[in-house]
C-alpha cells in the first residue's frame, strides 16, 4: 500500500478565528465526529468554488475548511473549546489555511487531492485515508475479450464467461482471522494506523504505518484463516452472465458492474467487468455499420432480359427482382433487410451488389 505523507509545522503563525467554527459548519457543540463530517461534506460540496460560481462562494469555502481543520480534530477541537471562540485566537495556533488564499488539498485529511474531490463529490476514492473516516473505495476494473459470430452479434445472444477476480474470503467473511477471533492492535501504531516522527524546524512527518499497512490492526500467524492467510481476500474464478445486445458491432465494450476485483486490503466494493467484443467476419455478409452489403451473381441473360435471383439475408433467402439492362456492380436497396442498431427498434438496409457472368 503506498504511504501517504503529510507535513505539519508546529512554529507557524497563530490563525486567528473571526467566526465560530460550530456556526460555520451548522453543528451544536456537542455534536459528534460524524455530524461534523457530515455538515462538513455537505457544506463543502454546496460552496466548492468549481461548482458555485458565486464569488463569495470561495471565501466561504476556505472558512468551512478551517472550521473542519479545527472541529474535525479531537486535540484541536479540545483546545478550541477550552478558549472558546470569543478569545480571538488560539495559543500555539492551528495548523490550516491562513492568508485567504485558495487551499492546498495535496495532503488535506491524508488525502491526495484526487482523493478529497472525489470523496466530496460522489466519487470513490482510491486508497483509505486517516482523518476522514471511511470513504468509499472502489476495487479495479477486469478486461477481457469475447468473441462471438456475425449472426450473434446480429440477433444478439447470451454468453456465460469464468472470471478470475479478488473477492472477499468466504471462509472467514474477510475478517482474515480463523474460529471468529479478533486481531490484535498494532503496536507499532497503537491502533491509529499511522506513524509520527518529529523532523528539524518544528516539522512532524506523517505516514502510513508500514507494520499494519495503515490498518491499525495485526493478526498473529497462529490466528490466520487458512483459506486467505491473513488477507481477509482470496483470487478465485466465478462465472457471469453476459448478454449481448442485438446489433453489437465489432470493438464495442460491454461494461457488468460490481463483478471486477475487490480493493486490496480495505473494505469497499468490487470494480467492473469490461467486456470487448469481436465479431468473427461472416462469408458471405459483410457490415457497414446497420447496413449489410451481399453480392449477389446473375446469370448474362437474366441481367439483359430482367427476372429474379435468390439473395441470402439474415432472416433467410428471399427473391429479388433484377431489372431488364442491369449492368455489373449495380447496386440495389433492401429496405429494412440489415442489422438492428442498438437500442432501438429501427433496422438498416441490406445492399445487393450484382455480379454479372458476363460470356466468354
Amino acid at each position: 500500500m503506498p504511504q501517504r505523507l503529510t507535513l505539519t509545522n508546529e512554529n507557524a503563525a497563530p490563525s486567528r478565528a473571526k467566526e465560530d467554527y460550530y456556526e460555520l459548519l451548522g453543528v451544536p457543540k456537542n455534536a459528534s465526529q460524524s455530524e461534523i463530517k457530515k455538515a462538513y461534506y455537505a457544506l463543502a460540496k454546496k460552496y466548492h468554488p468549481d461548482t458555485n460560481k458565486d464569488p463569495a462562494a470561495k471565501e466561504k469555502f476556505v472558512k468551512i475548511q478551517e472550521a473542519y481543520d479545527v472541529l474535525g480534530d479531537d486535540e484541536k477541537r479540545a483546545q478550541y473549546d477550552q478558549w472558546g471562540s470569543d478569545a480571538g485566537g488560539f495559543p500555539g495556533g492551528f495548523e490550516g489555511f491562513s492568508g485567504g488564499g485558495f487551499p492546498d488539498f495535496g495532503n488535506f485529511g491524508g488525502f491526495g487531492n484526487n482523493d478529497f474531490f472525489n470523496h466530496v463529490f460522489g466519487g470513490f476514492a482510491r486508497g483509505p485515508g486517516p482523518g476522514f473516516g471511511e470513504p468509499l473505495v472502489q476495487g479495479s476494473d477486469i478486461e477481457m475479450q469475447l468473441s462471438i459470430p456475425f449472426m450473434d452479434a446480429v440477433t444478439g445472444t447470451s454468453q456465460t464467461v469464468s472470471v478470475e477476480a479478488i473477492s472477499t474470503c468466504k471462509a472467514c467473511k474477510g475478517r482474515g482471522t480463523k474460529g471468529g477471533v479478533n486481531p490484535d492492535k498494532c503496536i507499532a501504531c497503537k491502533g491509529t494506523g499511522v506513524r509520527r516522527m518529529s523532523i528539524a524546524s518544528g516539522f512532524h512527518m506523517q505516514s502510513t504505518c508500514p507494520e499494519c499497512d495503515g490498518k491499525g490492526t495485526r493478526i498473529r500467524p497462529e490466528n490466520r484463516c487458512p483459506s486467505c492467510g491473513g488477507r481477509g481476500q482470496v483470487r478465485d474464478r466465478r462465472p457471469v452472465l453476459i448478454e449481448i445486445p442485438a446489433g453489437v458491432d465489432d470493438g464495442m465494450n460491454i461494461r457488468i458492474p460490481k463483478q471486477g476485483d475487490m480493493p486490496l486490503g480495505v473494505e469497499g466494493i468490487p470494480g467492473d467487468l469490461i467486456v470487448r467484443i469481436q465479431v468473427i467476419p461472416h462469408k458471405v455478409f459483410k457490415r457497414q455499420g446497420s447496413n449489410i452489403v451481399v453480392e449477389a451473381q446473375v446469370p448474362f441473360h437474366t441481367a439483359i432480359l430482367g427476372g429474379t435471383i435468390r439473395v441470402p439475408t439474415v432472416d433467410g433467402d428471399v427473391e429479388l427482382k433484377v431489372p431488364s439492362g442491369s449492368q455489373p456492380e449495380q447496386q440495389v436497396l433492401m429496405k429494412k433487410r440489415g442489422i438492428k442498431k442498438i437500442n432501438s427498434q429501427n433496422r438498416g438496409d441490406q445492399i445487393v451488389v450484382f455480379k454479372v457472368k458476363l460470356p466468354t
